[in-house]
């Protein structure tokens, strides 16, 4: 790798407002396990297929996988967020190019920290009430938002960063 200049990017205060939300879901998500942790049967869906149908069922305390697995995850992306300088780029990184460019893929990984986070949240709430017999129809509608989302932001990181090399 090129040496690539290091420069820090500073988070909006809508970008603090967006991490706040993600990690408050994740939190949330968390607490709603604990808070029905009681009344939650000995059998927990652990996957789902795509059409949004769990498939695959396990014990009671795999439940605390979803939020612990998007809590770490939250934390990997919050740490590579500060070194854009390591990151892979479409294009040539030079000095003239570099802040722009790592503010926009700062801004990806921002996202899809925040939306990983809320897909972990929403999942630990939906296991916890399809355990119960809350929730029995399909969550098919969740998945394609989810990737439509990740993909979208891709494909627009992808498009601002080719246009402002």
């Amino acid at each position: 790798m090129e040496k690539r200049p290091r420069i820090d990017i500073e988070k909006s205060w809508l970008q603090k407002v967006f991490d706040l939300v993600g990690f408050t879901f994740l939190l949330l998500g968390f607490v709603y396990i604990l808070l029905e942790w009681s009344n939650v049967p000995s059998r927990v869906p652990i996957h789902f297929n795509v059409r949004g149908e769990s498939d695959l069922w396990g014990p009671k305390s795999s439940l605390i996988i979803l939020p612990l697995t998007g809590v770490i995850l939250w934390f990997a992306l919050g740490l590579l967020e500060r070194y854009p300088h390591v990151y892979n780029y479409v294009v040539k990184i030079t000095k003239g190019n570099a802040e722009i460019q790592y503010r926009s893929a700062v801004v990806l990984i921002r996202f899809l920290k925040n939306a990983i986070a809320m897909m972990f949240a929403y999942l630990s709430v939906i296991s916890v009430q399809i355990a119960k017999g809350l929730e029995n129809t399909s969550q098919e509608w969740v998945l394609p938002i989810f990737l439509t989302a990740i993909f979208g932001a891709i494909i627009v990181y992808l498009f601002r960063s080719i246009r402002w090399r």
